[in-house]
């Protein structure tokens, strides 16, 4: 597998970033470590997706937004959808909002995704799961390439703080819905724009 050059910012990622920092609610490590988590999976995505039209600012749009409200609560993909819908038609970009709420809705899939937006979504798929399996999950992807982006790109207290703090956070208030991160339907059933 060929890999793609490293990308240490990326112009989309940063002003995204910049914008909607205000999301992290005064976390400022949890954030860095977000940071690092958006560029980790921008990379393996770049690496497990074809060079199509746009790719890169598109996976780079999903990345920076996939997991923005997760500092709030557990149930995130609803409110991450609509402060990536409202940044798309803000932008400009409104053409791509059905697909990149594919993307970032179903990112947490356990199987491969199906439909019109697959290639993207699932390989955005897959690289989440890299990061988050700490690269146990590898998906082809070389180790050599792996390690770079992991050294390159910290994630800090993302995994070890920023999620366990929503996951019991939602224990206590949803017992009954322990999984909200994961129900990409609800998500994309939900309004996406808060204007």
């Amino acid at each position: 597998m060929r890999t793609p050059p490293l990308i240490p910012t990326h112009p989309i990622i940063e002003e995204i970033l910049d914008s909607h920092r205000d999301h992290a609610r005064g976390d400022e490590r949890g954030w860095a470590g977000y940071r690092g988590h958006v560029y980790r999976v921008f990379h393996f995505a770049r690496a497990l997706s074809p060079d199509i039209d746009d790719r890169d600012d598109k996976l780079a749009i999903a990345a920076a937004f996939h997991d923005l409200d997760v500092f709030s609560a557990l149930d995130y993909l609803g409110p991450s959808l609509r402060a990536q819908s409202d940044w798309l038609r803000r932008t400009g970009r409104a053409t791509w909002e059905p697909e990149l709420a594919v993307v970032v809705a179903e990112h947490h899939r356990l199987y491969p995704c199906s439909g019109p937006y697959a290639v993207l979504a699932d390989a955005f798929r897959r690289a989440d799961l890299i990061d988050l399996s700490q690269s146990l999950v590898r998906d082809g992807i070389p180790r050599s390439y792996v390690r770079e982006v992991r050294r390159t790109f910290d994630v800090q207290t993302f995994f070890t703080r920023v999620i366990p703090r929503a996951v019991l956070r939602n224990m206590a208030r949803r017992p009954l819905d322990p999984f909200p991160h994961m129900r990409a339907r609800r998500a994309l059933a939900q309004p996406r724009s808060t204007s």
